[in-house]
């Protein structure tokens, strides 16, 4: 007989001839454990694990990995002093998106934004559908000096080896601006008219804030009254073994992303020499109150989009995990407090701050006069801004210590809508795009160029279709950035049917 059958049999036959004569707090424990079982008996194992991709296109592999490489070997690289940066780069790699994808450049109207920020626009054939947008960026990181030597390959070489594709923008964002243009090119190439006008804005800043670049694209919308059904940007990637013993793949789509608040400590006392240390110093004054805040870090929740994000892969986890997954009334606590022992998934459960800066003293054997430390705080949707600055003076408890918000501080975004159309034509679209691949909405922990459409659409979504396994974090702004060949074509097909499965009315 069937285990839940047994169980339920018993369960009857038990309630019936000995609740009565239980004390209390056994039939509350009986309860309890009934609830507890039977609410896994139910989950099943899934059938396969692995998620395979389906082609539907016949492109070039061997012109398209081209491409991007080619496209790697452009030093776009984004600089905080904008005096320092070689703009011939960017030069050159617009002038590389003419050549090799003519008939874009002959079917789509563009223009130039912020001097180095391309806006294209493919005109739809029914001007009464809200127009939508694909956004990413062609900028990059640099590579610290020194760090090239300890690469396997040369960060801007766009070597081809072992299957992948090597150098820096290959994951953040080369692949996700030349899998677009790929489909673009597919498409007119195609002959394919959208029902729906398309933007396509590749901006030149966005790791530096993108305000030369994606800002002024989304004010020169603005001025024209655009107002768009959706908005797709580079986001949150397809997620392999996100919890231990759990292999099904998830594709996440981030629907909000957090904010951002840069906290300056800064202390002061009368120096000296080390000869005669004061028992009080300005490191460590400044050391205890980083220990403070790094001893009890910003509340964490479980609840909300966290747990719809968990909610699909809770039928494939081990049963102990399914227990606790599916009982979170009892089991929260134990939750949190695992998945706050990996950065990632701690990173989506509260505010968390990283201590980026810390500068004091310039002689050995002199006491430091001043010093000060700088705290990165990304910023939870249950949490803003006023409410890390109230955190951080209660924490560090000292009135002597400066606290000083810096610029760019922002709140998290609005969180998009998983019940309209738009969301769940992405979702459709993965799904065709990737067998045996879950999807759930996520928050996604970074920051992007999104951030600067919020009054163009409510509806914006950050997802790159990129497989991603915890090795490779350290990868993005790291060393070893690279993109499997494979993977990179599954996304030009993702691409192609974003946009026809976008093109007419959701």
């Amino acid at each position: 007989m069937h285990l839940l059958s047994i169980y339920i049999e018993y369960y009857f036959n038990f309630t019936t001839l000995h609740l009565l004569h239980m004390k209390y707090s056994h039939c509350v424990w009986f309860i309890v454990v009934s609830i507890l079982v039977s609410s896994c008996a139910s989950t099943k194992k899934p059938s396969q694990k692995h998620a395979g991709s389906i082609h539907s296109y016949d492109l070039s592999e061997e012109g398209v990995i081209k491409r991007l490489s080619k496209s790697i070997r452009h030093e776009t690289v984004s600089l905080e002093d904008t005096s320092e940066i070689n703009y011939k780069a960017y030069e050159d790699f617009i002038d590389f998106l003419e050549v090799e994808y003519p008939s874009i450049h002959d079917n789509i109207e563009r223009e130039r934004i912020g001097q180095y920020s391309l806006l294209y626009k493919w005109e739809g054939s029914n001007s009464g559908l809200k127009p939508a947008m694909m956004i990413g960026h062609y900028d990059v990181v640099p590579v610290k000096y020194g760090d090239d030597t300890l690469w396997q390959y040369p960060p801007f070489s766009g070597e081809v080896e072992d299957g992948f594709v090597w150098g820096r923008g290959a994951l953040d964002d080369k692949s996700g601006v030349m899998s677009t243009m790929e489909a673009l090119e597919y498409l007119t190439e195609q002959g394919f008219q959208p029902e729906r006008t398309f933007y396509i804005a590749l901006h030149h800043d966005e790791e530096v804030g993108g305000v030369r670049g994606a800002q002024q694209i989304a004010e020169h919308l603005k001025e024209q009254d655009i107002e768009l059904a959706y908005l797709v940007d580079e986001g949150l990637p397809i997620a392999e073994e996100i919890l231990e013993n759990v292999e099904v793949p998830l594709a996440m789509i981030g629907v909000a992303s957090k904010g951002s608040i840069n906290i300056e400590l800064r202390y002061t006392q009368d120096g000296g020499h080390s000869s005669m240390p004061t028992r009080s110093s300005v490191i460590g004054t400044l050391s205890r109150a980083v220990n403070r805040i790094e001893r009890k870090p910003m509340k964490a929740s479980y609840r909300g989009l966290i747990v719809d994000t968990f909610e699909p892969l809770i039928p494939y986890m081990t049963y102990t995990q399914r227990l606790a997954f599916n009982n979170t009334w009892l089991f929260r606590g134990i939750i949190k407090s695992k998945l706050s022992k990996n950065p990632a998934t701690n990173a989506a459960l509260r505010t968390t701050a990283a201590k980026t800066i810390f500068e004091a003293g310039f002689k050995e054997n002199v006491l430091p006069v001043e010093g000060r430390v700088i705290i990165n705080f990304r910023i939870h949707p249950n949490d803003n801004v006023e409410d890390v600055v109230a955190y951080v003076r209660d924490r560090i408890n000292n009135d002597n210590i400066e606290v000083r918000v810096l610029d760019r501080a922002r709140n998290p975004s609005p969180v998009s809508s998983t019940g309209a159309a738009p969301y769940q034509m992405l979702k459709k679209t993965i799904e065709e795009s990737f067998s045996q691949v879950l999807v759930s909405p996520s928050l996604f922990i970074a920051a992007s160029d999104a951030r600067h459409f919020h009054d163009l659409t409510s509806n914006i979504y950050r997802f790159r279709p990129i497989r991603a396994r915890h090795e490779d974090r350290s990868r993005v702004h790291g060393i070893d950035e690279r993109i499997s060949v494979d993977n990179y074509m599954e996304m030009i097909e993702f691409q192609i049917r974003l946009i026809k499965n976008g093109a007419s009315e959701l």
